[in-house]
């Protein structure tokens, strides 16, 4: 028992430092709002669907609001934080509750996805008071969401051995 949960909390910190990686690697910057487009958030989808809600919650809070820290965008860490925090636990929360592990997968990875254009929507609109100018961003999340969820599918099977080696 202990075993496992030390192996969970290396797991999970892999996946926060994987997703930092992948975040940082490639960024593609959305003029408009002054954020970006990156491939962090297959590796937050990979680690709710293979370790669950929490450890997704967890390493997606942790991983992607250190990406934003090193990467110059402090203004969006605390959003940042929430909405991949928020993005693992739909992720990972659908999944387990769907009997078709392909369908919760997909559905848990589309909700993720929402989260995420709307949350960023509503903090560039509302805290950072772009407006509705705001909206410009949604097409550059929708595509990140996709991305992510399509690269997560296609890494889901090598992952899935990697986490379960002893």
């Amino acid at each position: 028992m202990k075993n496992q949960k030390l192996r969970l909390l290396v797991q999970t910190a892999l996946f926060a430092a994987m997703t930092t990686v992948a975040t940082m690697i490639i960024q593609i910057p959305v003029p408009p709002t002054g954020g970006y487009v990156h491939p962090g958030d297959s590796v937050i989808l990979l680690c709710a669907w293979l370790l669950g809600p929490i450890p997704g919650a967890v390493a997606g809070a942790l991983g992607a609001g250190l990406a934003d820290a090193l990467s110059g965008y402090a203004l969006y860490v605390p959003a940042t934080a929430v909405i991949k925090a928020l993005m693992g636990l739909c992720a990972g929360g659908l999944f387990l509750r769907m009997k078709n592990r392909t369908t919760g997968r997909v559905i848990g990875g589309a909700v993720a996805g929402i989260v995420m254009v709307l949350g960023y929507f509503v903090y560039e609109a509302f805290i950072l008071g772009f407006g509705l100018g705001a909206a410009v961003g949604i097409p550059a999340n929708l595509f990140q969401a996709l991305f992510g969820l399509a690269a997560a599918a296609a890494l889901l099977r090598p992952m899935d051995r990697l986490t379960r080696a002893k």
